[in-house]
């Protein structure tokens, strides 16, 4: 039976998958490409943290989230259009991902014994590093290096979590909750009221 934190790993990481495949769609490119699209952005980042980690990837024993990714990916080549006008709600389920696969991937970091520095680089590898490797394989500057509160938000929750975690004894349940409540509210201003983070205005030639 799934608790209500697979419920939402399991949403996060279908809105990960679909926003991949709507780039496959932006693209006119194959059904096969979508599901590449998908899977890559799905488990893109908690694959890199457990390689790092040098512990069992994932998804190679948890395979629903594969099939997650080709079941979304499937969905949008068939309705592209129905699902590019839901745009909207999938930006906001994807914040929700964002938040919840930092925390969880920080979580899984410090079960493996390492210092919080680094548990809290997993946890930010976990939720934005699949869509980089999504955007590099399309030619398009990841969101990471544009001015989205985006790894911003990612950080502020994982750094939350840790934080509570590792210095107070505060249950875990209530550690996870205000990890991913910080991270989600802050990406929530982002969409909301466009807060952008300042940029470089460029060097003179």
């Amino acid at each position: 039976m799934f608790n209500p934190i697979d419920i939402i790993d399991f949403i996060g990481t279908a809105a990960f998958g679909a926003s991949g495949a709507l780039l496959a769609a932006r693209h006119r490119l194959g059904i096969t490409s979508f599901i590449f699209a998908a899977n890559l952005t799905g488990v893109g980042g908690g694959t890199v943290r457990d390689l790092l980690l040098d512990v069992p990837v994932f998804w190679l024993t948890e395979w629903k989230y594969l099939l997650i990714c080709t079941v979304i990916a499937v969905i949008t080549f068939f309705a592209a259009h129905p699902v590019h006008k839901i745009s909207k709600a999938l930006l906001w389920a994807d914040a929700l991902g964002m938040a919840l696969f930092g925390v969880l991937g920080a979580q899984k970091a410090l079960s493996f014994g390492v210092i919080m520095p680094v548990a809290i680089i997993m946890g930010v590898f976990s939720a934005c590093l699949g869509g980089a490797i999504r955007d590099t394989f399309f030619n398009k500057l990841p969101m990471i290096f544009e001015p989205e509160i985006y790894v911003t938000a990612s950080l502020a929750g994982v750094l939350a979590y840790c934080t509570m975690t590792v210095f107070f004894e505060i249950p875990e349940a209530i550690c996870i909750l205000v990890g991913c409540s910080v991270a989600f509210g802050i990406r929530a201003l982002g969409i909301t009221i466009h807060l952008k983070m300042p940029v470089h205005k460029g060097l003179q030639e």
